[in-house]
C-alpha cells in the first residue's frame, strides 16, 4: 500500500493567499501614492503627461508581473536582505518600463526610469505591508477602488 505524504495544505494555502494579498496591497498603496503625486502634476483623463497609459493599467498590468518575476528570482537566489531586493526590483522596474514602452509606444528611457521608480516604490510598499498585516485588505481592495472613483 502506498503511503500518502501528509502536507500542511491549509498553511500552504494561507501562505499563497497572504503572498497574493501582500502583492495586491503593495500595488494598491503604490497606486495611491502615484495618484497623490499626479494631483500636483498635469494629467488628462487619468493619464499623466508623457505616459502612454493610465496609472492603474501601468501598475497592475506591467508592474505587478515584473514584481512577481523579481520575487521569483529572489526566491531562486535565496536572498532575504533588502539591498539585493531593491537592486533586483530596480532592474525589473526598468524592464517593465521598457516593456510598457515597446507595447504602448512611449519613450523608452522615460518609461524605463519611471518603471524603475514605481517598482522601487512597490517594493517599499510591500515591506510596509508585511510589517502591518492588518492594513493589507484595506490597501488591496477598498482604497484602490476609492481612488478609481475619485481620480
Amino acid at each position: 500500500m502506498n503511503k500518502m505524504k501528509e502536507y500542511d495544505l491549509p498553511s500552504v494555502r494561507l501562505t499563497a493567499g497572504m503572498y497574493a494579498l501582500t502583492k495586491l496591497s503593495a500595488a494598491g498603496l503604490t497606486f495611491i501614492l502615484v495618484s497623490i503625486f499626479m494631483l500636483g502634476h498635469g494629467h488628462e483623463g487619468g493619464v499623466p503627461d508623457g505616459w502612454p497609459v493610465s496609472v492603474p493599467y501601468a501598475i497592475y498590468a506591467y508592474g505587478l508581473p515584473a514584481a512577481i518575476l523579481a520575487d521569483a528570482l529572489l526566491r531562486m537566489f535565496r536572498s532575504t536582505s533588502l539591498s539585493p531586493a531593491l537592486v533586483l526590483y530596480a532592474v525589473a522596474g526598468y524592464g517593465a518600463g521598457l516593456w510598457l514602452a515597446s507595447e504602448q509606444g512611449g519613450d523608452a528611457i522615460s518609461c524605463g526610469l519611471t518603471g524603475l521608480v514605481i517598482l522601487l516604490l512597490f517594493r517599499l510598499a510591500q515591506v510596509a505591508g508585511e510589517r502591518y498585516p492588518l492594513l493589507l485588505p484595506v490597501f488591496a481592495l477598498f482604497v484602490p477602488l476609492l481612488c478609481l472613483v475619485l481620480f
